[in-house]
């Protein structure tokens, strides 16, 4: 038997079977959940913990601002993990980084304590970047989108429930329990992911970049031909190769259309009791019961629109889903009169517009070749935060210029328009493509 078929009869680069695919599926969305809870709760909490310390409005925005900051930082650190050390240990690492950064939280003394203990949340909020990667290479071509959608409707998920348990735990253990119990679900987290197979298509790039290091370059060649994978390159610096040559336009497109894209989603997540207060004189009881329902419509979202890029391809579906969620967010500003209506026009722009991240971080796994897979998520996931710090800027900016808080959300409608024409400049990818490396 050849070496090349020797290594075509290695167990490791065989195919997940349907029930590791089961286990594996079960294992993100829950972390993926805990992990949003992590990074909504800080948000949520924000306020109580500004008055424990006895901080003023600016220092409490500066904290969050550089929080962010942070994470950013630390999101974008995980990119060339996931591509030099492995898709399994880039997962152990950012569950293990949300649970350390809630640890800390909880015995924080101060803002300089608080803000390193929080940026330490950027592992957690990598996970969807490595998600992008390891669950796009461990699913089929045909069903990759909806079982996707299914993992990542952990958002709306660990939204709400980040509402509900600070919200009954805050007043009985306060801000510090309300993080100390966030721990140990994310420890458990841990230990369900030792469990987790690396991805076949990582071990391949390893394989054949152990052949380059030994000088066996025309082995790795014909190996790579074989599998249907382009050659590692020789840098070290993913990053550096997300701009070179035919990388360089799906890597701009989507960074900025996710960018904008943030933009106006912030409007209308994280500022969506303002907005719906300023602009319709929604109460903010009543606007919070209405996140909620529209959240749930929102992880319905996800599932649709993740099988429909299945059917139809993820570009096609994430542009016209921004489009849709622009046309909504216009009716519901200047159109829709009455709570009925409200409701109803807010929750299908969140359909929309959190629905398209299914099929969008589904497309970063097939746009970006397996040796860059990884840095090309991290790095459009970790651009797009940025747009959510621009969102509530703009808003409030272009109050303070004299404009109506109506005309000033309406600049989340025309962000839609505009992700929508920059990811559309992203290259077209068929319906049921099977990942880079999938051969034989």
């Amino acid at each position: 038997m050849s070496d090349i078929e020797t290594l075509h009869a290695d167990p490791a680069f065989a195919p997940f079977t349907r029930r590791q695919i089961g286990y594996t599926s079960v294992v993100a969305f829950l972390a993926w959940t805990l992990s949003v809870y992590d990074q909504i709760t800080f948000g949520n909490l924000l306020p109580v913990i500004r008055d424990d310390f006895h901080w003023s409005s600016s220092t409490a925005s500066y904290v969050a601002t550089a929080v962010s900051a942070g994470s950013v930082v630390l999101a974008l650190a995980v990119g060339p993990m996931i591509d030099r050390l492995g898709r399994r240990p880039a997962l152990l690492l950012t569950t293990s980084g949300a649970a350390v950064s809630s640890g800390l939280a909880a015995v924080a003394v101060g803002p300089v304590s608080l803000v390193l203990a929080r940026a330490l949340s950027g592992f957690g909020s990598a996970e969807q970047s490595v998600n992008a990667a390891y669950l796009n290479e461990v699913y089929g071509p045909r069903r990759r989108g909806l079982l996707y959608g299914m993992v990542q409707a952990g958002w709306p998920v660990g939204v709400m429930l980040s509402a509900g348990l600070a919200a009954l735990l805050e007043p009985v253990i306060g801000w510090r329990g309300v993080f100390a119990v966030a721990l140990f679900p994310l420890l458990v987290m841990l230990v369900l992911r030792t469990r987790l197979r690396e991805s076949p298509h990582f071990l391949k790039l390893r394989r054949l970049r152990e052949l380059r290091s030994a000088g066996a370059t025309a082995e790795a060649a014909a190996l790579a031909r074989d599998w249907g994978m382009e050659e590692p390159g020789a840098q070290r610096n993913t990053y550096a190769e997300l701009f070179r040559g035919r990388l360089r336009r799906p890597t701009l497109c989507l960074a900025l259309g996710f960018f904008v894209k943030l933009i106006a989603d912030s409007q209308l997540t994280v500022l969506a009791t303002t907005v719906l207060g300023d602009v319709k004189g929604v109460s903010v009881t009543s606007a919070l019961w209405i996140v909620v329902v529209a959240n749930l419509v929102a992880l319905v979202g996800y599932l649709v629109l993740g099988h429909l890029g299945d059917r139809i391809g993820r570009r096609e579906t994430v542009a016209a889903a921004q489009l849709l969620a622009g046309a909504l967010t216009v009716y519901l500003l200047f159109g829709a009169t009455g709570s009925t209506a409200v409701i109803v026009s807010y929750s299908l722009t969140l359909f929309f517009a959190q629905g398209a991240a299914a099929p969008l971080f589904t497309y970063l796994g097939e746009v970006f070749p397996t040796r860059v897979r990884g840095s090309g998520a991290a790095l459009i996931g970790a651009v797009g935060p940025l747009g959510g710090i621009v969102g509530p800027l703009l808003y409030g900016g272009l109050q303070d210029l004299g404009w109506s808080a109506t005309a000033a959300a309406g600049s989340g409608a025309m962000a839609c328009a505009v992700a929508a024409v920059l990811i559309l400049g992203a290259p077209r990818i068929r319906p049921g493509h099977a990942v880079e490396g999938s051969a034989r």
